[in-house]
């Protein structure tokens, strides 16, 4: 018999005995490949399960289930249906409760961010306009509160119906600035920037003297705020039409301000504007006008919108974010907006973003300064800024007209009120004045 077939024939013996092919190469002296290279060839299969394995496994056998009676079945199964359609509608109703913007206004999920494209001039033709750019600035229309003719002692008049009025006469004194008064030579306006900057309602409740006299809730006055703003808009995009024949692209760029947050307390800094009433006002402008597709709308959800005019770098604020610190002394107001234009300057440049014009509100106060302009109020002085002895300042707010390569063309503050809304709209404002006549 030939050495490699008693060799087979010990292997097999021995994985006979031992059931187990390690321990069968073990005892042979030989490698576990030979070992089953020798029992394949005797046609023994060597994936049996060895008896030490086998007595360390247990077999766990599947209880019988247990059957339903048909009733149950039927109730189990309906439940479970009903179950699932009710979670199915519970993620729809989450979904739209969370997303007011999509869920109950119908616009994008989330808003455009302004974007400001770096200067570049265009070369004109001379038969070809260049770009000029105007700006409206809305900020401190304070929707909803109301101000005491006897309590200013005639100065200023204030309520809902004149908060109507004013915005009304603004996009109306801005219309023929940019319609009947416009050059006709300069061609229609490249585009208009509206910038709503803040405090556009009182907010109701956010001080308890306020509480206690201004007209409706929060909710009310942003209702409000955005019919008397969108029905503006609509007015000028329209108008605008009717003068240059086409129309002319729009950009509504807003940011929230103190009055209209809806934490009480110091302004946080950490959510402020996706807590902010004045954010439902854009929205609610938004979804106002967005069946017109030359009207777009960017709010960012920081508290500053970067953006650009005919490509100049500006940066809108509400104003009081600007870390312009404490007293003003006798010069007022205008020391901290100066102080808060060049902190504003600095900390951007460190941000490599350079800013050449900055629009902020808050002080009520109209004002030029090197870097930009600070916007006055709708509503005019108040019954707080006569208490702290600040100039009383008319209602007014902010207009002006940049060119692509010149910069600032024209700068206006609109003056929005009547006489009959108090005497410092007067032109004679109770004052001896002389009489041209008699000359």
């Amino acid at each position: 018999m030939p050495k490699h077939n008693s060799r087979r024939e010990a292997v097999v013996a021995k994985f006979a005995e031992l059931r187990d092919i390690n321990a069968t190469a073990k005892a042979l002296s030989m490698t576990r490949d030979n070992a089953r290279k020798h029992l394949k060839r005797a046609g023994i299969n060597t994936s049996v399960v060895s008896v030490a394995e086998a007595a360390e496994t247990t077999i766990v056998t599947a209880p019988e289930p247990e059957r339903l009676d048909i009733v149950e079945k039927h109730r189990f199964e309906t439940n479970e249906r009903a179950l699932k359609s009710q979670v199915k509608d519970l993620t729809k109703r989450l979904a739209a409760a969370e997303d007011i913007r999509a869920g109950v206004l119908g616009l994008t999920l989330d808003p455009v961010e302004p974007i400001c494209k770096p200067f570049s001039p265009s070369v004109k033709s001379k038969a070809e306009h260049s770009k000029q750019g105007v700006v409206l600035h809305l900020s401190d229309l304070h929707v909803g509160e109301v101000v005491s003719l006897k309590e200013m002692m005639g100065v200023n008049f204030y309520n809902r119906e004149i908060a109507r009025l004013r915005i009304g006469r603004y996009f109306e004194k801005a219309s023929i600035l940019t319609t009947s008064a416009w050059p006709a030579s300069d061609g229609a306006p490249y585009k208009v920037y509206i910038l709503l900057g803040g405090d556009l309602i009182s907010g109701h409740g956010l001080h308890p003297e306020l509480a206690e006299t201004d007209a409706g809730t929060a909710y009310e006055q942003v209702k409000w705020a955005a019919q008397f703003i969108a029905a503006g808009i609509l007015r000028l995009h329209l108008e605008l039409i009717e003068r240059f024949g086409c129309p002319v692209e729009m950009e509504v760029i807003s940011v929230g301000g103190n009055h209209g947050r809806a934490t009480f307390g110091k302004p946080r800094a950490k959510l402020a504007m996706l807590q902010s009433w004045d954010t439902l006002v854009a929205d609610f402008v938004e979804a106002g006008l967005k069946q017109y597709p030359t009207i777009k709308h960017y709010r960012p959800e920081a508290f500053d919108a970067y953006f650009d005019i005919v490509g100049w770098p500006a940066l809108l604020t509400h104003g009081d974010r600007m870390s312009a610190g404490g007293g003003t002394g006798f010069i007022g107001p205008a020391a901290n907006i100066v102080k808060g234009h060049k902190k504003i300057m600095l900390t951007e440049a460190q941000q490599r973003r350079p800013v050449r014009y900055i629009f902020s509100g808050h002080f009520h106060t109209t004002l030029t300064t090197p870097w930009g302009f600070a916007n006055g109020a709708a509503i005019g002085a108040s019954e707080f800024a006569k208490s702290i002895r600040a100039d009383l300042e008319p209602a007014q707010q902010n207009f002006a007209v940049f060119h692509e390569r010149y910069g600032l063309l024209r700068w206006l503050p609109l003056v929005l009120g009547v006489p009959d809304e108090g005497s410092i709209y007067e032109p004679r404002g109770g004052l001896i004045l002389p009489d041209l006549s008699t000359i």
